[in-house]
């Protein structure tokens, strides 16, 4: 074998001297793999060249199921294509489908040396699967293979932080703003990792940068503004936490997360009304949510209504696996 294999298994199934060959991107690079493998791309015909661009317009669009069609289809006409390979594979990972994507970055590695981009991109299939361990080996190899990437850095930061490893993850996110300043997303993941390490000041710090660098933005983030509220909810600032979390509702209304936190507002506010439609409007997002249940429980029976507020307990026990309504006074 000559080249990458992406296995969906986990390293401790996959011993990580079976993966040695695989690693034509560690720093020790094979010469004798690489001299099989091309570096660059080879010329393609202009039919082929044609093909891949309306797949890649399809990308563009989101229309991630037409463009996987359309290369499925040129790739069973026999094509060998490491482009397309690859195309295909990320809207596999796109379509949340990462074990056939990492059938399609190996197919892809078969022919041709891995971008930076590519590998990036097998972490996160791994970081699908739930194996944290394989997505930090490949996102850190992408980040050695391009250290000026700041994206390679962020997925770093983002697959320590959820390995729960904070100071790692800030150090990632720190270097990501070095290479992009006023990135909103890496500074409110720095706030995240500040939250980690309880160093409360600073993550709100974290929070108010990335909410003012995003300002007048056509695509700001809700996400500084919910962890900054939700941490200020937490604190009893209530009155800038509904401004923060109602800013954030009006950017991502679908977001049951941000609905649940205003409920939680409101019912500390005992402002019950408005409490039942933020739970309401987080339950008809997220269905199976027992805490969501159980939080509209409580606000029925704070309003008197038992039979509607059993009917939620009910629910959230069913959901939870419980076989008795919780007693709650």
């Amino acid at each position: 074998m000559n080249h990458l294999t992406f296995t969906a298994r986990s390293r401790r199934q996959l011993p990580r001297a079976c993966m040695a060959i695989a690693l034509v991107v560690c720093l020790c690079w094979s010469k004798s793999i690489l001299s099989q493998v091309p570096a660059t791309p080879l010329p393609q015909p202009q039919a082929t060249t044609s093909t891949l661009q309306a797949a890649q317009k399809l990308m563009d669009d989101g229309q991630f199921k037409q463009a996987a069609d359309a290369l499925q289809l040129f790739l069973r006409n026999g094509q060998r294509s490491a482009t397309a390979h690859s195309m295909l594979a990320y809207c596999m990972l796109r379509m949340d489908d990462p074990k056939d994507s990492l059938v399609e970055y190996t197919r892809s590695a078969a022919i041709e040396r891995p971008s930076s981009a590519d590998l990036q991109n097998v972490a996160k299939d791994y970081a699908l699967l739930g194996d944290l361990q394989d997505a930090e080996h490949w996102m850190a190899l992408a980040a050695q293979m391009t250290p000026n990437d700041p994206e390679a850095w962020y997925g770093l930061g983002r697959i320590r932080y959820s390995q729960q490893r904070f100071q790692d993850a800030a150090d990632c996110f720190q270097h990501t703003l070095v290479l992009d300043p006023h990135s909103v997303k890496a500074e409110n993941n720095l706030g995240l990792s500040y939250e980690g390490l309880n160093r409360i000041t600073d993550a709100v710090e974290a929070y108010r940068k990335a909410i003012l660098w995003q300002q007048g933005s056509p695509h700001a983030s809700e996400q500084p503004l919910l962890n900054l509220g939700i941490m200020l909810l937490h604190q009893g600032n209530v009155q800038e936490a509904e401004g923060l979390l109602t800013q954030a509702v009006s950017i991502a209304p679908h977001d049951p997360k941000i609905r649940e936190q205003l409920g939680h507002l409101y019912l500390q506010l005992n402002q019950l009304g408005k409490a039942q439609l933020q739970f309401e409007q987080a339950i008809a997002l997220n269905p199976k949510n027992p805490s969501l249940h159980f939080l509209l429980g409580r606000v029925y029976r704070a309003e008197g209504d038992e039979e509607k507020a059993k009917e939620e307990f009910a629910r959230s026990a069913a959901l939870s696996g419980y076989h008795s309504t919780p007693d709650i006074n």
